[in-house]
């Protein structure tokens, strides 16, 4: 898999759409991010980096790192909130098309009746009716804006939204046109009880972005027998790093393997923000467990700042 580069997020540090002042500053974050090795990062909540291309570009230049993918996270299946989703997307778009990224992940906003189920499909509403209509023109308008960026729009299954487990995920997928792509996480599949192998398997047309998550088994039991909601779940700090959790991430990458997958993989651990001291020695640590795993493009020795 030489052709794989590896990348991480702002997300990895605690930064999340909702802004939250414990968060990690960006210049930190690049620092972090180029000292542990990385081949780049995802752009995260729009204007968390710099939105003026030339200087994004100028400070990744300056630590050896690429934009890999940005996303939108939003609530689409709500009509209040279309023509602001879109006009995110396209500012979105651009500074990814400018910067030389090439995928944009499409991710539903948490909404609290589905927080509030993540990973119990039994007990999760399913999004129905007008709402549906609504996600789905809105994704078919996020894939036009996407590709006159010559980006491809990438939807991503996470825990706690309306498309999370696997007849949500194919039914999206099947509704919304070969445009869209997908993007598998192993940790939110492991979180919804999705069997992300087969998932790629199923779908290894449709795959061009990866994020490798990771997450404690007997903390996700603890979430779900006691019905915590995502939020805190992750708060209680189920996802961890890479290796040291249950997925079964050698599964993963021999599947990308056999398949010829060349496109970018992130790595990803959901925190809280107030957690961000961590991120860099967990940042190396998961590293790490992806050489091991054969994943890495650099033709150098990886740094260890």
């Amino acid at each position: 898999m030489s052709a794989i580069r590896i990348s991480t997020a702002p997300g990895t540090w605690g930064v999340e759409p909702v802004v939250d002042p414990a968060q990690a500053p960006w210049p930190l974050v690049l620092d972090e991010v180029a000292a542990a090795g990385f081949d780049g990062i995802e752009l995260g909540p729009y204007g968390y980096l710099p939105v003026d291309v030339d200087r994004l570009s100028s400070e990744l230049s300056a630590r050896g790192l690429r934009l890999s993918a940005g996303f939108v996270m939003e609530p689409l299946h709500d009509s209040a909130h279309t023509d602001r989703i879109l006009d995110t997307t396209r500012h979105t778009c651009k500074l990814l098309s400018d910067a030389g990224a090439k995928v944009l992940v499409v991710i539903g906003s948490l909404v609290p009746e589905r927080s509030a189920t993540a990973g119990r499909p039994d007990a999760a509403p399913p999004l129905d009716g007008w709402n549906r209509t609504i996600f789905i023109r809105t994704v078919g308008a996020i894939i036009d804006i996407a590709a006159r960026h010559g980006l491809t729009a990438t939807l991503h299954p996470h825990a706690g939204t309306f498309v999370e487990f696997d007849d949500e995920i194919d039914s999206m997928l099947d509704q919304a046109g070969m445009q869209l792509g997908l993007c598998i996480d192993t940790g939110h599949c492991l979180y919804s009880g999705v069997d992300a192998n087969a998932l790629l398997q199923r779908h290894a047309d449709r795959v061009s972005h990866v994020h490798f998550k990771d997450l404690h088994g007997e903390l996700l039991h603890e979430a779900l027998f006691n019905k915590l909601s995502f939020e805190q779940a992750v708060a209680s700090g189920v996802f961890c790093s890479l290796g040291d959790g249950s997925v079964d991430l050698k599964a993963f990458a021999d599947q990308l393997r056999r398949l010829g997958y060349d496109g970018w993989a992130t790595y990803e651990q959901d925190r809280v923000a107030a957690d961000h001291p961590h991120a860099r020695s967990d940042a190396q640590r998961s590293l790490a467990c992806l050489h091991n795993l054969g994943i890495h493009d650099r033709s150098e020795p990886p740094r260890n700042g």
